[in-house]
């Protein structure tokens, strides 16, 4: 029966399709993908290695983008013989002849290049502008191909076929069958820019950047890092790639970058190529993992965030391989176990209760997920030598993974080397303890793809970030929460309503909210001009932690806002359905 049905799904899918065009964001989470995007249902149980679920597809004015499910696990860009088929013109007697298609073009994942039939010439990531997230395996995936890069136009109808080459391997769609799909031409929503100045300085401002070899000292890149550490401003960095300066070094280029007032940047350097630099006092530090490039700083901050703040930099092991995948999980482990310790009276740490902390730094992430899901969950995976895991949070949950897009792009990767053999990845990370930090902004910075007007703005050079480094700075603003007193009236500001992810969003997004104590409690969206649109929440609730699904299919794209009330405290907060 179930082949039966997929078969159904594949004949009604056979036939040319087109798609409401959408603002996709490239992050790997796919949660902004509308449930009407044109969808292949594969039969199941037919690959040898690799078992096709579904593909779908959507555009937008730039790229081709695809969602492909498979089983089990796979690392998308290494390790497998995975390809898709993209027929241009939709003529099945042009191009390569496979599955009842003429394909102009063929990419494979796991090699990481393929061929244009079209032009007789190799097809590499960067000459189709193929990107894919997430970088690490996984079962879903969404990739981007450039529009004006998929021969001959980019346009009109085409057709689509993956196929695991491996022997025994899936077909999608299945032998006899075909899918279609037209672009559509309709202009997605403008992506609204993020403002890379400060505009609340009672925020934190914290930074990460791998400086590719001792960028920061290099006189050939010295003035690409000067132009964009004077927009960023940033109160704590957390640099990558510090192998031959000292800390000594870093404190001077940065007095000399981005000087401090009456003061000095403070610079601690304890491994072999990380340097934490704060505006403000170091308290102490440690060596994480001896042997590793993982340093941990407590950093004093100003007196209106209450609590000082814990900064763990990291700079993990590099590329793929079991061997490297193994460091990498120990890496993890042994960050997690520092955590924990520090949770925990006695060890090597003791912090006082609900002390904010980041995880930060170039992970090089691209094998297993496990080494994410550690960092994530306190899963330990190497318990002889770290201990038994945990949940890492102060209130015993998982952490916030910071997905930031870039400040002009709809996509999260941070790294760029259009000459490698890889496409964009999302290497670096900020991960947070999100019961005692939230995050009121965050971006990535890729000045490459950023208008004129826009670098005029920030002082930059269209090529800052490219000179200065293969990575991105990931920069994001945070402020610290108050301390949950159950004992407090709710009055008293001690409830909580967070910014609502994925914002902007298409069709659905998730508000969360915290309440410390029993309450009746009221969620509502109104539009611009103050008109309830929807009823959420309306019901007396205990303390604790919600996540409310709100689904927006019934309205239009356009500024909505959502309010909570709980007792007689409100807070309301702003949110943009894309369309």
């Amino acid at each position: 029966m179930r082949k039966l049905l997929a078969i159904a799904f594949a004949l009604l899918f056979s036939s040319s399709l087109q798609s409401q065009s959408q603002a996709i964001f490239l992050d790997g989470r796919t949660d902004d993908w509308s449930q009407l995007s044109p969808t292949y249902i594969d039969s199941q149980n037919e690959g040898g290695t690799y078992d096709f679920i579904y593909f779908s597809a959507t555009n937008d004015e730039n790229f081709l983008y695809l969602k492909m499910k498979v089983t089990p696990f796979l690392k998308l860009l290494e390790n497998n013989l995975i390809s898709v088929y993209i027929d241009g013109d939709n003529n099945s007697s042009t191009g390569f002849q496979i599955n009842g298609i003429g394909a102009e073009l063929r990419f494979g994942f796991g090699y990481r290049n393929g061929f244009n039939y079209y032009t007789n010439s190799t097809a590499t990531h960067s000459s189709l502008k193929f990107r894919s997230l997430p970088t690490v395996t996984d079962t879903v995936f969404e990739m981007a191909i450039g529009r004006q890069q998929i021969p001959p136009a980019g346009s009109g109808t085409i057709r689509i076929f993956f196929a695991d080459n491996s022997s025994s391997g899936d077909r999608m769609p299945d032998n006899g069958l075909t899918f279609s799909y037209t672009f559509d031409n309709t202009p997605t929503a403008p992506l609204t820019p993020v403002e890379i100045n400060r505009e609340d300085t009672t925020l934190l401002r914290v930074m990460n950047w791998n400086t590719l070899e001792d960028g920061l000292t290099d006189p050939s890149r010295e003035q690409s890092y000067r132009r964009i550490l004077q927009a960023v401003r940033p109160d704590i960095i957390g640099f990558n790639e510090v192998w031959d300066a000292t800390a000594t070094e870093i404190q001077n280029k940065l007095n000399s970058m981005i000087p401090i007032q009456n003061g000095s940047w403070n610079t601690i350097k304890l491994d072999a190529g990380n340097v934490i630099a704060s505006r403000y006092p170091v308290l102490q530090s440690w060596i994480v993992y001896s042997g590793q490039r993982i340093t941990a700083s407590l950093i004093d901050v100003p007196d209106r965030f209450g609590k000082d703040f814990l900064v763990i930099n990291c700079h993990y092991k590099c590329c793929g391989g079991a061997s490297n995948d193994a460091t990498r999980q120990r890496e993890a482990d042994a960050t997690i176990a520092f955590l924990l310790d520090a949770k925990s009276p006695g060890g090597v740490i003791t912090l006082p209760q609900n002390t904010p902390y980041v995880i930060m730094g170039d992970l090089n992430l691209v094998g297993e997920r496990q080494q994410l899901k550690t960092l994530l969950t306190g899963e330990i995976i190497n318990t002889q030598l770290f201990g038994n895991g945990a949940k890492p949070d102060w209130d015993n949950t998982d952490l916030e993974d910071l997905i930031s897009m870039q400040s002009d792009k709809r996509t999260a990767y941070t790294w760029r080397d259009d000459p490698g053999s890889y496409p964009p990845s999302r290497l670096d990370f900020q991960i947070y303890s999100n019961s005692a930090v939230n995050v009121e902004k965050s971006f990535v910075i890729q000045t490459e793809i950023m208008s004129q007007a826009r670098l005029n703005l920030y002082g930059f050079l269209q090529n800052d970030t490219k000179t200065a480094s293969d990575h991105f700075p990931k920069v994001s603003d945070i402020s610290f929460r108050k301390s949950v007193n159950v004992q407090n009236n709710v009055s008293e500001l001690s409830f909580e309503l967070e910014q609502n992810y994925p914002n902007p969003f298409n069709p659905s997004t998730m508000l969360k909210y915290h309440l410390p104590i029993n309450a009746l409690v009221s969620l509502k969206i109104f539009d611009v001009l103050g008109r309830e649109v929807a009823e959420l929440v309306n019901a007396k609730q205990n303390a604790g932690r919600y996540e409310i699904s709100f689904d927006a299919n019934n309205l239009s794209g356009g500024i909505y806002f959502y309010k909570l009330q709980a007792g007689e405290s409100v807070q309301i907060k702003k949110m943009v359905l894309m369309r």
